[in-house]
């Protein structure tokens, strides 16, 4: 029901129980104010004939009392009349049948009760009477009573008069005065419809101005003003209805800035229903499919979907069983006949039973093309790594035979024919001897550095612990020879890593903490803690010569040496760069912080699990 019948009937509801309630009350009130007005002329009549009345109760003469009533009735038209004693015996009656009873009926007792007139309406011979009670008047008192009275009180009334008085001509006038409030309450109640009926127009225009505006919005259309036609609280609530609606066309939530945006994608987009039947498209779907999907014939996604291969999934079953679809493969049918590559994304939107399906689709064409290019960028670059891998091995092998060859005849000579040289042709032989197995070892460590690359171990989950305990094993000559204590902590995690490439980040960061000490008892120390919830870090701390602040970089530099060759035990300065690599090569980061003389630490981070990024 709408609003407008709803206050009409309200209206006309509340102004039937006010016009009844009108009548109900005004026909009491008319009722018994000529009752009144009749009471009030029958005990002024009885009043007037007071003296003789008395004189009928006080005598008892019935005859008396019988003359008395019969003026009364005379005067006042009464349809029956009786003289009363004080205790309600009918001394005298018009109706002689009833002489000598005993009236004790309610109406007698509250007259007799308050001294003053008691009056009810009945029927009486089938026509309405006011069956009055009235106190006779008492005899006047005297100068002398009078200054008792006080004390004395009144008189009570030596008895009552009871009289019908017609209401015949009280009717009448009780029926033409209903009749017109009647006239009067129907007028009121016309106006009174009249005027609420317009007053709930003019409120209810306001509101249904508002109701048009939200239908509107509610369809998409943001940029709606409804006209303010009143300044109370439903114009200030219209007032704040445009503002929202301003807000709202200003927002990326507007239907025409949502469409812009949709047809600006560059990618096609389709909105189907659970069936595929499309319902808004943008204009790069049709400009790859080449139908006119936003023509009025229906197009079905279906239609032009097919699987990548044989056997494939259904991309709406699996989107039913999934809820969602993501860069799935398959073939768009374009309108032409060809079938296109395409990469299909979707989500179901909206409520059970209306939703929507939202799909993506990606022009794969240039991918594929892509990744065929790659593919055999892969093959080729696989065919030139094993090149240079043979080409690495045979370069190496044949360097190092001719450098094996200077370093025997050169320590040959040395040793063989020491005597009859001169001590600089000795020396000269020396310096052929060191550079050559320098050269050698620049090789080894060089082939070494690529190989890092180049040579992919397996993966699994090792314990660090054990792989810093074997570097340590292998190291324990140097130790010896060294004096020197290392200490690996029970802390070291199990992670995913290559072990053979990590034992070798041990061994090189453990051999340098020994190599670049000048203690007498050089101190290594291998520990682990937890770094956020996805890294290890490491640290390899020793107590040897420590790094100027400077070199804390270019240390990590292939072939980098901050002391003389022959210094701390030589080195082509290949060792910390190898760490770096094979660190880098698991995703982490290595640094160093030191101080000179009063030792380093290397730290590095590794991933707990490669599979599982962070």
């Amino acid at each position: 029901m709408k609003l407008y019948a709803k206050i009409i009937l309200l209206l006309l509801a509340l102004i039937s129980v006010a016009f009844w309630a009108n009548i109900h009350f005004s026909r009491k009130a008319v009722a018994a104010a000529m009752s009144g007005q009749i009471g009030d002329a029958a005990e002024g009549a009885a009043a007037h004939m007071s003296e003789d009345l008395r004189s009928a109760l006080v005598s008892g003469s019935e005859m008396k009392a019988l003359k008395a009533l019969q003026a009364y009735m005379q005067r006042t038209g009464a349809l029956y009349c009786g003289l009363l004693a004080p205790d309600g015996t009918v001394l005298a009656h018009t109706n002689v049948a009833i002489t000598g009873a005993r009236l004790n009926d309610p109406l007698f007792l509250r007259a007799r009760e308050t001294r003053a007139m008691a009056w009810d309406r009945i029927v009486f011979n089938g026509q309405p009477i006011l069956d009055a009670v009235i106190p006779v008047q008492p005899k006047n008192s005297s100068g002398e009573d009078l200054m008792f009275v006080g004390l004395e009180g009144n008189k009570p009334s030596p008895g009552f008069l009871r009289a019908g008085l017609p209401l015949t001509p009280a009717s009448k006038a009780e029926g033409q005065i209903q009749y017109h409030l009647l006239l009067i309450g129907l007028a009121v109640a016309v106006i009174a419809v009249i005027l609420g009926a317009f007053s709930a127009h003019v409120i209810l225009r306001q509101v249904n101005l508002l109701a048009e505006g939200i239908r509107k919005v509610r369809g998409g259309h943001f940029g709606v003003t409804v006209p303010v036609v009143s300044s109370d609280e439903l114009g200030e609530a219209a007032l704040s209805f445009n503002k929202l609606c301003q807000d709202l066309s200003d927002t990326t939530v507007s239907r025409d800035y949502l469409d812009s945006v949709l047809e600006s994608l560059p990618d096609p987009l389709l909105i189907t229903d659970e069936e595929g039947w499309i319902i808004k498209s943008n204009r790069a779907a049709s400009e790859f499919s080449g139908y006119e999907l936003s023509g009025p014939e229906k197009i079905n996604m279906k239609d032009i979907l097919e699987q990548h291969t044989d056997g494939a999934g259904e991309p709406f079953a699996l989107l039913s069983w999934s809820g969602r679809i993501s860069e799935l493969d398959l073939w768009v049918k374009a309108k032409d006949g060809r079938r296109l590559p395409a990469m299909l994304s979707a989500v179901f939107i909206g409520s059970e039973g209306h939703r929507q399906i939202v799909s993506l689709l990606k022009d794969t064409t240039r991918h594929r093309e892509a990744e065929a290019r790659m593919s055999q960028y892969i093959k080729d670059l696989a065919a030139v790594n094993s090149e240079l891998d043979a080409f690495a091995h045979t370069v190496s092998h044949d360097l190092k035979e001719p450098l094996r060859g200077i370093e025997m005849f050169s320590g040959m000579l040395l040793s063989d024919h020491a005597a009859p040289l001169e001590p600089q042709a000795a020396d000269y032989l020396g310096r052929i001897a060191r550079a050559a197995g320098r050269m050698r070892k620049l090789i080894d460590d060089l082939l070494s550095y690529s190989r890092i690359s180049r040579i992919r171990n397996p993966y699994e989950t090792a314990s660090t612990r054990q792989l810093a305990g074997q570097a340590v094993s292998e190291l324990a000559a140097m130790i010896d020879e060294r004096k020197a204590e290392v200490a690996v902590s029970d802390s070291l995690p199990e992670i995913y890593c290559d072990p053979v490439k990590l034992r070798q980040v041990f061994h090189n960061l453990v051999t340098n903490a020994m190599k670049y000490n000048d203690r007498p008892a050089p101190k290594v120390t291998v520990s682990a803690e937890k770094f956020g919830e996805y890294y290890w870090k490491f640290s390899v701390a020793d107590n040897g010569i420590g790094i100027p602040a400077q070199y804390f970089e270019e240390i990590f530099t292939m072939f980098k040496r901050l002391h003389a060759r022959g210094e701390y035990g030589g080195g082509t300065g290949a060792g910390l760069a190898i760490v770096r690599k094979i660190i880098e090569e698991h995703n982490g980061k290595i640094w160093v912080e030191s101080a000179e003389g009063e030792g380093s630490t290397f730290f590095f981070l590794l991933p707990e699990d490669l599979r599982r990024k962070p």
